[in-house]
Parts: C-alpha cells; structure tokens; sequence
C-alpha cells in the first residue's frame, strides 16, 4: 500500500522552463486528499521547496538540495558537510572568471551550492576532482556542488525515518539521472515519459505523457490501484 509520494520537481512536475503543471497540482492534491502524503526532493534550496510545498498542499517532508538537507513539522536535518560547494565555486572563479555564474539562491543553501550551465560539465568536474569529498551532479537546469555523501536516496531515507515511512510503502517518481538514488529508496520507481532512458529501465511505470502530465497519470494510477496494490 503507498501511503507516500517522493516526487522530483523541475522536470516532473513542471515542464522543461520550471512552469508547474496545473494537473500535477491537482493530482497532489487528489493524493494528499486520500491520505498520501507527498514529499517534494529536488536540488532546489529549502526555502523554495518549502514554500512550495506549503502551497502546493504536501503535508510529506521536504528533501531539499539534492538530499543534503531534510525538513519536517518546522525542523531541519543537515546531512551533508557545509562549505565544500563553496570551496569550489571560490576555486571555479579563480580559473573561469565571469564565466562562473552562481544561483541566486546560493546564499540559502546549506550543502549544495549551485552554478548556472555556462561551461561545459567535463570543465567543472575537472577542477572539483582537486577537493575531495566533492561532487558535481547536473540536473539539466544547473550544476550542482556538493558533498559526495549525499543524494536524494540518502535525504528520502532520512525523511522516510523521521515521518515513520517504511520505504516499502513510497512510489518515488523522477525524469533525470539526478533521481536516481531517489528512484532506488523508494518502494516502487515511477519515471514519466521526458525522463531519462537509463532510469526509465530501472522503472516499475513509465508514463505515456511527458513533465507534469505524466505525473499526474502516475498520480491515477496510484490512487487506482495500479501502483503499488499487494
């Protein structure tokens, strides 16, 4: 039985400019009116996410910069090390220059620090490989620099034990290889149809629409029985 959904956000709940789907809006609602709670993990910082959760309607934790940090009922785990992603963009601005453009919302974030898609990934990756315990991941929509402990596999474990979720009872739905880990936590893998080819074989549903669309399909089949029923 699901009593949760782990969702990523850009990507699979939104389309390809962070747009959210009206659809995937109510299909979280449809799932939190049955008593699905939904949890929101993204690479996004916590304010963002939290805040959209709180609107959205998710009553689930919320699993923010890429697992790095948990939150839930107004409190906050920090599972990665901070500093390491600042260390590097600190590093990537002494080779790169203007080139190195950082989110705005890197002042927010405790673990992962995030920069904009303006060189090529194989250049980043090159210079963090100088720190250890660094990694870079991209989400398709940035760079994202962080301690190499963390994911959103480890964040929704975390989230799962806090709010007394056995991951068994969890559909994690995602598009991009950033949701992996997320995908193996969860119970049952959920991939909509935009998503990434490698993860869509590891998938137990992938939907026939794409971004928030197929979200929201997956959201019916969930509440039909078609996910996730013994």
């Amino acid at each position: 039985m699901i009593r949760a959904v782990a969702t990523d956000v850009d990507g699979t709940i939104t389309d390809d400019n962070s747009i959210i789907d009206i659809e995937a809006i109510e299909a979280i609602r449809k799932l939190e009116g049955r008593g699905i709670r939904v949890i929101l993990c993204s690479g996004n910082a916590l304010c963002i996410l939290k805040a959209l959760s709180r609107y959205i309607g998710c009553t689930g934790p919320t699993v923010a910069e890429n697992g790095g940090v948990v939150e839930y009922r107004g409190k906050i785990r920090i599972l990665g090390e901070r500093g390491l992603g600042r260390k590097a963009i600190d590093h990537l601005r002494s080779v790169y220059g203007e080139l190195i453009r950082e989110a705005w919302s890197n002042p927010h974030r405790y673990v992962d620090a995030a920069i904009m898609r303006t060189i090529e990934y194989d250049k980043v990756v090159s210079e963090v490989r100088k720190f250890e315990g660094i990694k870079v991941i991209d989400s398709g929509f940035a760079y994202h620099i962080l301690d190499k402990r963390v994911d959103k596999g480890v964040g929704l474990l975390e989230a799962l034990r806090w709010a007394g979720i056995s991951r068994d009872e969890v559909a994690g739905v995602g598009d991009s290889l950033t949701d992996a880990e997320l995908l193996r936590a969860a119970g049952f893998r959920c991939v909509v149809a935009n998503g990434d080819e490698s993860i869509k074989k590891e998938a137990d549903y992938v939907s026939r629409s794409e971004f928030g669309k197929g979200f929201a399909e997956i959201a019916d089949a969930i509440l039909s029985g078609k996910i996730g029923s013994p």
